[in-house]
């Protein structure tokens, strides 16, 4: 690209971007999708553990992700176990660590 030519993002890439974003863009779904991002598959209850949230809350963070196409669900027994199934959230998380402004 030469320097007189502009980047664009396709009409698709941006309303996939602000589906992704809008559904993420909650601290507690942050905190699930690192979570899930550093230590893979988890069951409802690890999660919910983890963040420290009640059932109730827990499953409406997860439901919706994973209604957005953001999580994977998978159940074996009585357990449902979780997972990341759109990458471009990792994305997310990892230009978060990166702008990390705590320190400043």
């Amino acid at each position: 690209m030469t320097g007189n030519e502009i980047a664009t993002i396709t009409m698709t890439t941006v309303q996939d971007a602000a589906r992704v974003l809008k559904c993420i863009g909650h601290p507690v779904r942050l905190r699930i999708i690192e979570l899930l991002d550093n230590g893979g598959e988890k069951t409802v209850t690890e999660i919910r553990e983890a963040i420290g949230l009640e059932q109730a809350a827990a499953s409406q963070h997860l439901n919706l992700m994973r209604d957005k196409r953001i999580l994977t669900a998978r159940r074996d027994g009585v357990n449902v176990f979780y997972d990341i199934s759109d990458e471009k959230v990792v994305r997310v998380i990892d230009c978060l660590r990166a702008c990390d402004v705590t320190d400043r």
